[in-house]
């Protein structure tokens, strides 16, 4: 009687194997341009590639796991696999065509569509193989979960950046499951069994708990469906799209002035090579006018503002750390940016700024350039409401713990938290004036 049992559970490990295999071709093509993304951002030097220790932790986990199975009741409801992987591949959909577009300024950072895709994974497996069979893995799930590439960056900035931090990081994600499932006396066992120590013999084979390969092979064509409806979700546009080809390289980490303004204090920030890699400089230029204007204060006093200049050496390193993160927004209203034109075929990007715990209103415009021998740079032009020559100007922190306080406003809170649904644009024809001649500057300056 227990000889026709082996060649039945080599058929249906491959039947298994084939239904993995689907799920897999499954997720690469209903993500494929977000691992696009990530393998160009890896290449740009973004450091990207610390997400690959969570699945590759997932999968050793389930090893793990799978080592210290033990006996399960033969309970199965495909009903309720039906129901919960129906909900699960909703939440991705969501995921991927609602809640992205939200979070397009920290789409590196956060890569929700990382999170959708194993949610995919998720909703696939339950269908495939039912909850109970799914779930029994649930460290490896949990893992998953746990380690979003959003936690893993952060992890990242906490331990100082940089490749140790990485490596660091993914060592722990990818030894983390193990170490805890099997423990050390797991560990001595299997090492024991490795030295020729007795082992078991094996008992009867136990009753699977996956659903009959008729049921699993129906739901391919739902999973392909969600698949290519996944893969229909737009993307954030790249950043290096919005870089434009900029003039030669200068002496120091600054911007030349342009006329009719004089520089009056600059500002080192040390802290941007540990944010943004050790050749990273950050400066900011307290410039102000040499003339008045009564179209930019009804007082004719003298504007002041701030030139910001972010240089790193690949361009991917400011799409994990976008513009918003070197400002305490936690507790602020922005306006939707407005694309300007200025000069030389370079575009900046307009927002105002309400920040109602400090109470201070300003206004900014930015844009990037690549400087043949400074690598990219992003330069940033600030305003505030208060034109007295002490006004008080956003202060350049590294502010990742504000950044994440202010997605969570937005999650919970909705939109309007965090959003200036009606600015006055009151600097826009100033900075818009003053960018345009400062982009100017640098060519003449040549």
């Amino acid at each position: 009687m227990a000889a026709p049992a082996r060649p039945r559970a080599l058929g249906e490990g491959a039947d298994h194997v084939a239904r993995w295999a689907l799920l897999v071709v499954l997720v690469g093509a209903g993500f494929w341009r977000s691992w696009a993304r990530i393998a160009e951002e890896v290449t740009a030097g973004s450091g990207s590639e610390v997400f690959l220790a969570a699945p590759v932790g997932a999968v050793v986990t389930a090893v793990a796991f799978h080592l210290r199975r033990r006996p399960e009741l033969p309970i199965h409801d495909r009903q309720s696999d039906k129901i919960s992987g129906t909900i699960i591949l909703g939440i991705a959909m969501m995921i991927e065509w609602l809640v992205l577009p939200r979070y397009s300024g920290s789409y590196v950072l956060l890569h929700l569509d990382f999170v959708a895709a194993w949610l995919f994974l998720l909703g696939g497996s339950v269908f495939l193989f039912g909850t109970r069979r799914t779930f029994r893995y649930w460290p490896a799930w949990l893992l998953l979960t746990v380690a979003t590439p959003g936690v893993l960056r952060l992890l990242v900035y906490v331990l100082g950046g940089g490749r140790g931090a990485q490596v660091a990081v993914m060592v722990a994600v990818v030894s983390v499951g193990p170490l805890i499932i099997l423990g050390p006396q797991a560990i001595r066992r299997l090492r024991r069994t490795g030295a020729g120590g007795r082992r078991r013999p094996e008992g009867p084979p136990r009753k699977s708990l996956v659903v009959s390969p008729r049921e699993a092979w129906r739901s391919a064509p739902l999973l392909t469906v969600v698949a290519v409806l996944l893969a229909l979700a737009p993307l954030p546009a790249e950043i290096e799209e919005r870089v434009a080809p900029g003039p030669a390289a200068l002496s120091g980490p600054g911007q030349t002035v342009p006329p009719g303004w004089q520089e009056i204090e600059t500002i080192d920030y040390p802290w941007a090579e540990r944010m943004y890699g050790p050749s990273a400089t950050l400066q900011r230029q307290m410039i102000r006018a040499t003339r008045v204007r009564a179209d930019w204060d009804q007082l004719l006093r003298p504007r002041v503002a701030a030139v910001q200049t972010l240089t790193v050496s690949d361009a991917g390193v400011l799409e994990v750390f976008p513009l918003e993160m070197t400002f305490d927004l936690s507790s602020a209203r922005v306006s939707p940016p407005r694309t300007v034109p200025l000069d030389r075929g370079v575009s900046a990007r307009y927002r105002t700024v309400i920040d109602d715990e400090n109470l201070l209103t300003w206004s900014l415009m930015s844009f990037l350039w690549n400087r043949a021998g400074d690598g990219v740079q992003r330069v940033t032009i600030i305003t505030v409401d208060n034109h007295e020559f002490d006004a008080e100007f956003p202060q350049t922190i590294p502010s990742t713990r504000s950044t994440f306080s202010r997605l969570l406003n937005l999650l919970l809170r909705g939109e309007g938290a965090v959003t200036d649904t009606n600015p006055q644009d009151k600097d826009l024809d100033m900075l818009t004036e003053l960018a345009t001649d400062l982009v100017e500057a640098q060519w003449t300056g040549e």
